[in-house]
């Protein structure tokens, strides 16, 4: 009886405590959700081109069986091998074939894949081997990284998270602290308003940031064996520039609208760490996740930052290349800043 009374007082309780009764009631329908969603290990509509010397009923035949699988689809031929490295990089190519002219004697018939995501291009090779391996004779090169130095896979996926740790939770604890120990009332005695307020506490956070950016430059080189040429060193710094904006201005956003650390920690867990750690294509190639996620998840900050960082560190692509994925980081940042800005006068003063 007693102990029916504590589990009485207990369920009272979680059921009074929005927070803990959130967390009870969504948060494991959100991780099945996620995890549902990505934890898929069949390649979708993986776009290749073909550069056919053959010309024949043979070389057809091979196309049409490829787009025909729901794995690959067909986009278009290419007219020499110099078309095959802007094949990757503007036309987003996931893997290309040449096609010999003596494919009806026995030819090899040799398939191209981005040595930069290893784990991609091996699931690439594994299902094209499956469909066509059997009646031809089939070659394996790799643009970029063709030692194929595994140390490279994890090294996007990882900057990423060190950024967000720095960028968006420090900054926000640091921001609800103010709030938590009633100095935000001195902040707002300053002749500075609301987003010079929110610009000065994120600067030094910024700063530490680019420091870290530097010293991954650094261990890239001397470590990794990754060579850059100036341009795309320029576009790494960057990219860590607007992705740890990116990220401070969602770690400032979610400050905005919750009332204590906790709830702070658990919304960055759940809105910025696990969305861009599981939907970035870091853990998992966003090719193998489910049709209706793939385009929230080429949006996703984490992903705009691997694809560009893939671009200038492995491929040595420009600034202008990698442009897409800065200007998305850009926009998102201002967008999500003036929404901050306006909670934050709203919010600022409640505990």
């Amino acid at each position: 009886m007693r102990i029916y009374k504590i589990a009485s007082k207990e369920i009272i309780s979680v059921y009074r405590d929005k927070l803990s009764f959130s967390i009870l009631l969504v948060l494991p329908i959100v991780i099945v959700g996620i995890l549902g969603n990505v934890l898929r290990f069949e390649l979708l509509d993986l776009d290749f081109a073909v550069l056919d010397r053959s010309n024949s009923v043979y070389s057809r035949s091979l196309i049409d069986e490829l787009d025909k699988s729901k794995q690959f689809s067909f986009a278009g031929e290419l007219v020499s091998e110099n078309e095959i490295l802007p094949a990757f990089v503007k036309g987003n190519m996931k893997f290309v074939i040449v096609v010999p002219d003596n494919l009806h004697r026995g030819g090899e018939i040799v398939v191209f894949l981005d040595g930069s995501d290893l784990v991609l291009s091996e699931a690439v090779s594994q299902t094209l081997f499956a469909i066509i391996g059997g009646g031809y004779n089939v070659g394996v090169r790799f643009k970029y990284n063709p030692e194929l130095k595994s140390e490279w896979v994890p090294l996007p996926g990882l900057i990423m998270i060190a950024l967000i740790i720095v960028s968006s939770i420090m900054l926000a604890m640091s921001v609800n602290r103010e709030r938590e120990r009633g100095t935000a009332r001195m902040l707002l005695l300053t002749p500075a308003s609301m987003g010079e307020i929110l610009v000065g506490k994120a600067l030094p956070y910024l700063l530490v940031s680019l420091l870290h950016g530097l010293t991954v430059f650094g261990v890239s080189l001397f470590m990794f064996g990754i060579g850059m040429n100036f341009g795309p060193a320029i576009g790494f710094f960057l990219l860590t520039f607007l992705f740890s904006l990116n990220s401070m201005v969602l770690g400032l956003f979610i400050a905005s609208v919750v009332k204590s650390e906790l709830e702070l920690l658990i919304g960055c867990w759940l809105f910025v760490f696990i969305p861009n750690v599981f939907f970035s294509g870091f853990i998992y190639p966003l090719q193998s996740m489910s049709s209706f996620i793939i385009p929230v998840a080429r949006y996703m900050p984490g992903t705009l930052f691997i694809e560009a960082y893939k671009g200038l560190m492995f491929r040595e692509t420009s600034v202008g290349d990698s442009s897409f994925y800065l200007v998305v980081l850009l926009l998102q940042a201002l967008v999500l800043f003036l929404v901050t800005i306006y909670l934050f006068k709203r919010n600022f003063f409640r505990k």
